[in-house]
C-alpha cells in the first residue's frame, strides 16, 4: 500500500491509520477490494485524527492503480 500524506511528519501516523481503516472496512465488506480493483472506482472513508489534542477531519481516499493500492489523504 503506497500512502501519500499531507506531510513528512504525520506519514507513520497515516500509514497506521490507513492500513487499520482498510483492513476493518474490507473486514465488514470483504467484497469491497474485488469491486474496487475491477470497477477503477475509489472508496472514500470519512474520519478524525486526534494529533497534539486537536481532532483533524480527514478524507482517505483508497484507489488502486496499475494494480497497487494507493491512500491519497484529504484533510476536510
Amino acid at each position: 500500500m503506497i500512502i501519500l500524506a499531507p506531510t513528512d511528519h504525520s506519514e507513520r501516523y497515516f500509514i497506521g491509520l490507513v492500513k487499520d481503516a482498510w483492513t476493518n472496512y474490507t473486514y465488514r465488506d470483504p467484497d469491497v477490494e474485488d469491486s474496487l480493483i475491477k470497477g477503477g472506482k475509489t472508496l472514500v472513508i470519512s474520519c478524525n485524527l486526534h494529533e497534539d489534542n486537536e481532532d483533524i477531519p480527514v478524507k482517505l481516499h483508497y484507489r488502486f492503480l496499475k494494480g497497487e493500492l494507493y491512500c491519497f489523504v484529504e484533510e476536510v
